[in-house]
């Protein structure tokens, strides 16, 4: 008699205590968040469907300034809402399967492209399987993929620092690591130095340093100090002038780099600082508070994950058109668009359908509700 009394009670209280957690997170406008990752999802897009533009300032400007904030972007605003979950390792750990899932699901969609990949390089058959295990680890299976391992490795990193060392010591390191990555922006002003030299030592053996090691630990740190620092004056006061200002200091960058640049364009200096200040706006605005945005969400991981399906068969279908190479990525860009979007379509609609059937009958059931 009193086992079903005691697992209501637990199941009341459980459903309080994620209602408490709502109304703290409605302090956020996630609505706008979602818009944005919608955007920086349609961005990436852009970023790898090649150039779309002649005109070489244009196309640094979209490709590497506005680009490149997509990913930091994404980084920071997962960071910031899983900073709350540290503690609770059930949460953790759910969320730690549902990413793995996705991925190892994403992986095995693009493992024909890696084979393809593998396969112009011509490589003895043999070193396929290692081939796989590096893409699968560390590259990714296709061009995007690559983001999944670097979160992951990036978020022990900087958990097991600010575990051990604290905050200060852990932002130090992290800023320290991704000044290494630094090296490769700015190459072209670095030439024969040390530095540089070092550099082509490590990417002949490590491809990049955009990775879970020099890259993401910045940005998820800078999740976490939001995440802490929230109510605190310097993201309270001011707060979309300090973000036009840093703004402002990473085009001077850009203009920097753009006079000379260096072997790739990953890393700017002023962008882990850019994107916290941008993420921290974006939670505080007003702007499309009232409304609810999940959708846009969800569409922003089907774009991420889908593009270069619909970006591959269109580059090599329009490979024969007698286009220039800007116009031809124009072509790209709106296939890889539309697909995407029509395949987005396609998983909320399924998604749809399926929470539809879905009929509440214990207290399990009950808990997905109030967590959603």
């Amino acid at each position: 008699m009193l086992g079903p009394l005691f697992h209501a009670k637990i199941t009341v209280e459980s459903a309080l205590a994620r209602s408490r957690n709502m109304q703290k997170n409605s302090l956020y406008n996630t609505s706008s968040i979602s818009l944005f990752q919608y955007l920086f999802a349609i961005a990436v897009i852009m970023v790898h469907s090649g150039r779309l533009t002649s005109y070489e300032p244009v196309h640094f400007t979209l490709k590497s300034i506005l680009g490149r904030l997509a990913v930091p972007f994404f980084i920071v605003c997962a960071s910031f809402f899983l900073k709350q979950s540290l503690r609770d390792s059930r949460k953790m750990k759910a969320y730690l399967v549902r990413i793995v899932k996705t991925y190892l699901f994403w992986s095995c969609v693009y493992l024909p492209y890696a084979w393809l990949f593998f396969s112009s390089l011509h490589l003895p058959v043999y070193l396929f399987p290692a081939g796989v295990l590096i893409a699968l680890l560390y590259l990714g299976m296709c061009y995007q993929l690559w983001y999944i391992p670097a979160f992951l490795l990036g978020l022990f990193l900087v958990n097991q620092l600010v575990k051990r060392l604290g905050m200060v010591w852990a932002g130090l390191i992290t800023l320290l690591l991704y000044c290494w990555g630094l090296i490769e922006t700015y190459s072209a002003y670095l030439d024969t130095t040390s530095l540089l030299k070092g550099y082509q030592l490590y990417s002949n053996l490590f491809f990049t340093a955009r990775n879970g090691l020099f890259y993401t630990p910045i940005f998820i740190y800078m999740g976490y100090y939001l995440f802490d620092h929230f109510h605190s004056q310097n993201f309270r006061v001011h707060r979309w002038q300090k973000l036009a200002l840093a703004f402002g200091f990473l085009c001077l960058e850009g203009i920097i780099i753009f006079q000379h640049e260096g072997i790739d364009k990953n890393f700017f200096f002023l962008l882990p600082f850019v994107t916290v200040y941008f993420v921290n706006a974006c939670l505080r605005s007003s702007f499309l508070k009232s409304y609810d945005l999940q959708y846009l969400k969800q569409m922003s991981i089907a774009l991420y994950f889908s593009h270069p399906i619909f970006i591959e068969w269109a580059r090599y279908g329009f490979s024969s058109l007698p286009l220039s190479y800007p116009d031809r990525g124009k072509l790209i860009f709106v296939t890889a668009l539309f697909g995407s979007h029509l395949f987005g379509l396609v998983m909320l609609w399924v998604r749809e359908r399926r929470e539809k059937q879905k009929i509440p009958s214990n207290g399990e059931e009950l808990d997905k509700i109030t967590n959603q």
